[in-house]
């Protein structure tokens, strides 16, 4: 099974992915990392390096890969997706996520790949609006592309109900 999820900044991707990897037991690669070299400091990859890293992963017979990026680099990616999930969920929820994320990143309770600060988090909306703007017409597109592939999310819901879209998905194009 591939599957491919996008949404905004602070949408759940992440945490979506996690979950459906371990319901799957696939293997699942965020589009930052392929993005971003993370060692000591981050370096960005080169459009090579990133196409050669994601080129590779999609040898893999199973695959979920998770990421706000919709560039050329990764049409590959949507293409190749049994299921394609876009999290379309409210500004108000996001936005909330983002502010939740922050706090437990200064408490320490998850894990940051970047300076938390008040910067960080305006950023962060900034992104957000961008992608209203910028990404949400670029996703319209490809959903006209291939309509049936597409589990779109417009609220928080339950996991439960994101596993039968994604089986109700697979077995309607027959791809299992």
């Amino acid at each position: 099974m591939k599957i491919r999820i996008i949404g905004s900044v602070g949408s759940g991707k992440t945490t979506l992915a996690k979950k459906l990897s371990e319901w799957q037991q696939i293997d699942y690669f965020e589009t930052d990392r392929i993005v971003w070299k993370r060692e000591e400091t981050e370096v960005r990859r080169t459009d090579n390096e990133k196409i050669a890293v994601l080129n590779k992963i999609l040898q893999q017979e199973n695959w979920i890969i998770e990421g706000v990026h919709l560039e050329a680099w990764v049409d590959e990616s949507i293409n190749q997706a049994d299921v394609v999930i876009f999290l379309d969920l409210p500004k108000k929820q996001i936005r909330s996520q983002i502010i939740k994320r922050q706090i437990k990143q200064l408490l320490r309770l998850e894990a940051a790949h970047y300076p938390i600060r008040f910067n960080m988090l305006k950023k962060m909306f900034y992104w957000d609006d961008l992608f209203d703007q910028r990404t949400k017409p670029l996703i319209a597109r490809k959903m006209a592309q291939n309509p049936t592939k597409w589990l779109i999310i417009k609220e928080k819901t339950v996991f439960q109900e994101i596993k039968n879209g994604v089986l109700q998905i697979i077995s309607s194009r027959d791809i299992l």
